[in-house]
């Protein structure tokens, strides 16, 4: 029993570092997961048993990983692929972690503090490099399209927080401070996937949340109202939406381009693709078409994804790997939705906000290949985890 309860305290201490440092470190966010995967292993081979995790989630993420390991054997690189197959096998450890070790209340509370202060970072690195000359915000996200889908996740999370009443108020005050900046983040990011996909987010929750359509519509239409006026002050805002339609706008058809191309691989490979991680060897060397601009030389690695998360799959993994990735997010976004069902008490509750992240993400993803980068989608399945452990401890 003493080492249950030490494995139980050391892994939740292990998601609360996590929960901090997901947003803000990649490197620092290994060696979290590293060290929370050692603690269970040495813990089962002491005790000779195993851990109880979440049975049908385990299910869903076999076939997933099943199928992956089935791409990568017949990948024109098999060893490049695998390698990359066993780094999103790693990825899936925060959900693990975090829907198995939240157990109470005051954990549930620390994890969310520990999110809400990582967000508060992150936007305020953000804001201060757009005030010291940067064109576009990154925080601690690398690149600005990075920094817009992490925004999509902090603003839900946000709101959560804000309306969760086992929650002090001062860190409920602070998440409403926390939801404005990364809203603002959101703008400085000049991610324009990122806009429409949050748009897109509002509109569904109001279609679902029927009891705050009135108040939600008046917010959208202050909020519209600052961005007019932000944008008649900022020409670079003014660049990225006059830009949004027009295909003649580089980054806008090189992505057409290399959707065609993507199309192109998908036909010539259609049951399995060419392989995780392959994209870049089959676009830059076989598949890029003659009008392309963006080309790899001296100064330019070349294209490694295709500007959208379905195109992307379908090259690299076929009709299994698409499958495999529409499957697995569709499971969870009913999940979400059943969750979302179950908590009629709650106008914000956990399943809403995992239906809106992941809903995000989902929409970002169809001009940006968001969802194959370690830090979103290691922040996305600790917060998975998070939300789904939640259900369960806001019953009591």
């Amino acid at each position: 029993m003493a080492t249950k309860i030490s494995l139980d305290a050391a892994m939740y201490q292990v998601v609360l570092l996590l929960a901090f440092v997901v947003p803000l470190s990649t490197a620092a966010a290994s060696i979290a997961v590293g060290i929370g995967t050692l603690f269970i292993i040495v813990y089962c081979v002491r005790n000779r048993t195993t851990l109880t995790f979440d049975v049908k989630i385990l299910e869903v993420l076999a076939v997933y990983i099943v199928c992956q390991i089935f791409i990568a054997a017949m990948s024109w690189n098999p060893l490049i692929s695998i390698r990359e197959v066993i780094g999103e096998v790693h990825r899936f450890f925060p959900l693990i972690f975090a829907m198995t070790f939240i157990k109470q209340r005051e954990q549930l509370c620390g994890v969310l503090v520990a999110t809400l202060v990582a967000s508060l970072i992150n936007d305020a690195a953000g804001i201060w490099q757009v005030i010291n000359g940067e064109p576009r915000a990154y925080g601690f996200n690398h690149t600005p399209t990075f920094h817009g889908s992490f925004m999509l996740i902090q603003l839900p999370m946000m709101i959560f927080i804000a309306q969760l009443e086992i929650l002090p108020t001062i860190w409920r005050r602070l998440a409403i401070v926390a939801a404005g900046l990364s809203l603002i983040c959101l703008v400085l990011s000049m991610t324009r996937g990122a806009w429409l996909a949050f748009v897109a987010v509002v509109m569904i929750f109001i279609a679902l949340e029927k009891n705050y359509r009135v108040v939600t519509t008046k917010i959208c239409a202050a909020l519209t109202t600052a961005f007019i006026i932000a944008a008649l002050f900022s020409t670079t805002i003014q660049a990225r939406i006059f830009t949004l339609t027009d295909a003649n706008f580089q980054s806008n058809s090189e992505r057409l381009l290399m959707w065609e191309s993507a199309t192109e691989i998908f036909a010539d490979y259609p049951i399995y693709g060419v392989g995780q991680k392959m994209f870049f060897t089959a676009y830059n060397e076989h598949y890029i078409s003659d009008e392309a601009r963006e080309r790899p030389d001296e100064d330019r690695r070349g294209h490694t994804h295709p500007h959208n998360n379905f195109l992307h799959r379908a090259a690299e993994g076929g009709i299994i790997g698409l499958a495999a990735f529409v499957g697995l997010y569709a499971y969870f976004l009913w999940k979400f939705f059943t969750q979302l069902r179950r908590e009629k008490n709650f106008s914000f509750g956990a399943g809403m906000t995992g239906l809106l992240i992941l809903s995000g993400l989902l929409l970002e993803g169809l001009t940006d290949t968001n969802m194959n980068q370690v830090p979103i989608m290691r922040e996305f399945w600790l917060l998975a985890g998070t939300l789904i452990a939640a259900e369960n401890i806001l019953k009591r």
